[in-house]
């Protein structure tokens, strides 16, 4: 039996990296280094070729591009990957690169105040997500996450994180009344692709990002955190 809930009863969701957290460069060098390490040469990462992405996609982008011409399966990609975090563990700590956008708790703990469900959509797997958010205090915040092993591309994530609201809570929410909060393009297109909302926060100066995030149709785009009331009258609004 489907549980009744609120009108205004939403889902939000939260990216991590560029969204919650600055993560620094350490995951993104550790990142280069595992699949440096597996074509035997080097690999350089940058921004957009990780922003937006998860990671089993960046592995795999990287490695074509890169020139390896061998089987891209499963086993070689989760193979980089646990590289990957062995290097993130071990240097994130070290590296006081992490550190939490002004007002990102703020606005998950006002969204819960709001008797709004809180969920992590991420293209981080859960390792290297937690890895990032445990030091933070944020991890815990979070009822539920969705995270980059958990389907073929980013735009798989958005129907799992609606089954998994519906495995922690019981209620069955509407892609209407779900809520994508990020930082990418990316963000706003799988949002508009499956029919939910999109904030999407614009952290780069470069005018040409922001075209890139607003060609993607965000419901609303904002500059940062810092007006908690305000981004939750928008979000209500939605």
């Amino acid at each position: 039996m489907i549980k009744t809930r609120p009108a205004d009863r939403k889902l939000i969701l939260f990216d991590v990296d560029g969204t919650l957290l600055s993560p620094g460069p350490a995951p993104r060098l550790a990142l280069a280094e595992a699949i440096s390490d597996f074509l035997g040469s080097g690999v350089d990462l940058d921004f957009h070729d990780v922003a937006g992405y998860t990671d089993p996609v960046i592995v795999r982008n990287a490695l074509s591009r890169n020139g390896y011409r061998g089987d891209i399966s499963e086993k070689v990609v989760t193979g980089i990957i646990d590289h990957y975090l062995d290097l993130v563990v071990d240097r994130l700590p070290q590296s006081n690169g992490v550190s939490v956008f002004p007002g990102a708790e703020m606005l998950v703990r006002a969204c819960q105040a709001e008797n709004w469900i809180t969920g992590l959509l991420t293209g981080n797997v859960r390792k290297g997500a937690q890895t990032k958010l445990n030091g933070t205090g944020l991890w815990n915040l979070f009822a539920f996450g969705v995270f980059g092993e958990d389907g073929n591309g980013r735009e798989d994530l958005p129907w799992i994180a609606l089954e998994r609201a519906w495995d922690i809570t019981a209620e069955s929410f509407r892609p209407e009344n779900t809520i994508i909060i990020g930082d990418t393009p990316n963000d706003a297109r799988i949002a508009a692709r499956n029919n939910m909302k999109s904030l999407i926060v614009c952290r780069r100066p470069e005018p040409e990002w922001r075209e890139s995030i607003m060609a993607q149709n965000p419901t609303w785009i904002i500059d940062d955190f810092n007006d908690t009331q305000a981004i939750i009258n928008r979000l209500k609004q939605g």
